[in-house]
């Protein structure tokens, strides 16, 4: 079941700056679009919540996708999670040609959930229900990113070099019943801190950062913690993603995600490499895989299905099909062996700014269904 209480949206036109050496924009849009949407929903990670989104684009002229985009949630659910998100990116940062991306997330979690390391670690709808895979978390996550476009990538792409760094705090501890958390007590426990020097590369074509329908993303990271930098722990990541979408008949898009992570050293077990939620194996609970490594693999159908009012309202639809599995000493790490699956559907809707739209989705796996809400698509 999801609820929606109806958007509020507006646009402005306003004059903004102009210039920086990407194509001119094919369609009308100029100025700032603001979207406001409260929300009254239901998912099963979350269970009931109400808060709201607020999206501002500022389109700018002559500047590709936008000239900035701020995003912020809150939201509050019943299974005790508060969730705070803020989210601004500018295509020109301090009228450079740096493109610069700053993430906040401040999280509390009643009902955070630990299944153990591995790929095939055991589950049990009763002990679920008894809150035996459950502790409490709370986290605050700061990163920063900058892009430098450094050459072309085919006739209408970008390649850019990546570099920034994350401040993450948290703050883990059981609940006072008996647990899986409080039985094995995972590295990483109480209070401690991920700092991260990130470096990476991306090269671009898609027609679309919001909505694509053709065109590839290919995109390379390397990430370190250290004392240096004020980290608890010395650990290294490195992580590869390819994104491929591809118009097979009028109005449906097939949208493919493929990522790879690996991580070198002992990481908490909160940044090791997770699967399993709404961002890939949707249909398990949520962060049900954790390991050293992991692989996912996500198909998508997706289309429009009609608009209405130019483009101000529209409707789509999307069914998926997700696989992948997790890597750690307790595995057997042969890499086509016990691969998980989930499929599902879901639909999305689009009003006032075609940039701007809400998606849910029904995700089922062998173990349970899940149900999701988002703003945009996951990849």
């Amino acid at each position: 079941m999801l609820v929606l209480i109806p958007a509020v949206s507006s646009s402005q036109v306003i004059p903004s700056e102009t210039g920086n050496g990407r194509p001119e924009p094919t369609d009308s849009r100029v100025g700032s679009y603001y979207s406001v949407f409260p929300l009254a929903a239901y998912t099963s990670d979350q269970g009931f919540l109400g808060g709201g989104f607020v999206q501002r684009i500022n389109y700018g002229v002559h500047v590709l996708p936008f000239l900035s985009n701020t995003k912020a949630d809150f939201t509050i659910s019943t299974k005790g999670t508060i969730n705070s998100q803020m989210e601004y990116e500018r295509v020109r940062t301090f009228g450079t040609s740096i493109r610069s991306k700053i993430d906040f997330i401040g999280r509390r979690e009643r009902q955070a959930r630990y299944f153990g390391i591995g790929n095939n670690t055991g589950f049990g709808s009763e002990l679920f229900d008894n809150e035996f895979y459950f502790y409490e978390n709370r986290e605050i996550y700061l990163q920063f990113q900058g892009r430098y476009t450094i050459g072309a990538f085919g006739q209408k792409g970008i390649i850019d070099l990546i570099g920034g760094g994350t401040l993450w705090y948290v703050n883990s501890k059981p609940l006072d019943e008996p647990t899986l958390f409080s039985q094995e007590t995972p590295f990483g426990t109480d209070k401690k801190w991920v700092n991260r020097l990130e470096m990476g590369v991306v090269a671009d074509n898609r027609n679309s950062e919001f909505s694509p329908v053709r065109g590839i993303r290919y995109q390379a990271d390397f990430n370190v913690s250290t004392p240096i930098v004020g980290s608890d722990y010395t650990f290294a990541g490195l992580s590869g993603e390819l994104r491929h979408f591809i118009p097979i008949i009028p109005r449906i898009t097939l949208a493919h995600y493929f990522k790879a992570e690996h991580i070198f050293g002992d990481a908490p077990f909160w940044a090791q490499s997770i699967i399993g939620n709404e961002k890939g194996l949707r249909g398990y609970h949520l962060n049900r895989f954790r390991g050293d490594s992991s692989v996912l693999n996500m198909l998508e159908l997706r289309s429009w299905l009609f608009t209405l009012l130019d483009d101000r309202l529209r409707l789509g639809a999307q069914i998926f099909w997700d696989s992948g599995r997790v890597f750690s000493e307790f595995d057997d790490n042969r890499l086509f062996d016990n691969w998980k699956h989930s499929f599902g559907v879901g639909g999305v809707i689009s009003i006032i700014s075609p940039d701007f739209f809400v998606r849910g989705d029904i995700g089922i796996s062998d173990e349970s269904f899940r149900i999701y809400f988002g703003a945009g698509y996951i990849f």
